[in-house]
């Protein structure tokens, strides 16, 4: 009988473990190498979501992304569909350090994490300098079609023939096919003398003057309102040079900026919620 009543003990007691475990599948238990993690995220540069200058970069929150009053990136893309994140902890699907942060962590847990440069998207460390003033770009240039296309979805071109229209800096330029209709010729038709507004964002402006219109246009920037970070460092603006350049810092005479993607080689902060440890 003693035994039987301890085996009937020990058979209810494993019944409610089991029924707590698949109520509560979590419980206190932290996250370790090999668990399956989820998480929400917002990833935002130049400091933690919520605070002061923070600008969002990527979220796995709808509510976040369509939100207008939250500053975005220049390359925020908004999802189709917004749904938590989950990854295996040690598989190095993720940042390093995104990863390891969940360890040691339960359901239920927010928290912010830092990432340096070298700690977040490292690529080619390409840039530059520019002058505010006596800037070049040539007043031709030739474009792919799917490039073209891709640049100026909205204008439609004529088998033949030449199409008017504004160009990406705000100056009016003219289009035609050539090489059979595999390439497209640009060509730029500034009024000198004339300021185009280039970039308009909040209170930031980016005003090209041009003073010279020929085989090159010369151009001097201005820009207004810049928002500052720290010391020379600004938000980043994003402009097309003939390439696509995101300006990184503003001093007296020069202005600093970077090729490549916007999130590449730039300090990041994550803030992070466990939803599911399994």
């Amino acid at each position: 009988m003693v035994c039987l009543a301890i085996f009937v003990i020990a058979a209810v007691t494993a019944i409610v473990c089991d029924s707590a475990d698949s109520l509560f599948p979590s419980g206190d238990k932290t996250a370790s190498t090999g668990d399956s993690v989820t998480v929400e995220y917002t990833g935002t540069y130049y400091a933690a979501y919520g605070e002061e200058n923070a600008v969002v970069f990527d979220t796995s929150s709808a509510s976040i992304a369509d939100d207008s009053n939250i500053e975005k990136s220049n390359d925020f893309t908004k999802k189709s569909s917004y749904s938590p994140l989950t990854f295996t902890v040690g598989k190095g699907t993720m940042l390093a350090k995104f990863e390891d942060s969940v360890i040691g962590h339960k359901v239920g847990d927010v928290y912010s994490i830092y990432l340096t440069a070298y700690e977040g998207y490292v690529g080619p460390a390409e840039g530059g300098i520019l002058s505010f003033t006596g800037n070049k770009m040539s007043a031709t240039k030739i474009m792919t079609t799917d490039e073209f296309e891709s640049s100026y979805y909205s204008v439609k071109l004529n088998e033949s023939g030449v199409k008017y229209f504004e160009s990406k800096y705000k100056w009016d330029a003219q289009a035609m096919y050539i090489d059979e209709g595999k390439n497209v010729l640009v060509t730029y038709m500034p009024v000198v003398g004339e300021t185009y507004t280039v970039y308009d964002s909040k209170d930031t402006k980016v005003t090209f003057k041009v003073t010279g219109a020929g085989e090159e246009i010369v151009f001097d920037i201005d820009i207004q309102n810049p928002v500052k970070v720290s010391g020379d460092e600004i938000k980043m603006i994003k402009l097309d040079l003939e390439k696509t350049v995101f300006i990184t810092a503003i001093s007296d005479n020069t202005i600093t900026y970077k090729t490549g993607a916007e999130k590449t080689n730039e300090p990041l902060y994550f803030e992070i919620k466990i939803t599911k440890i399994e």
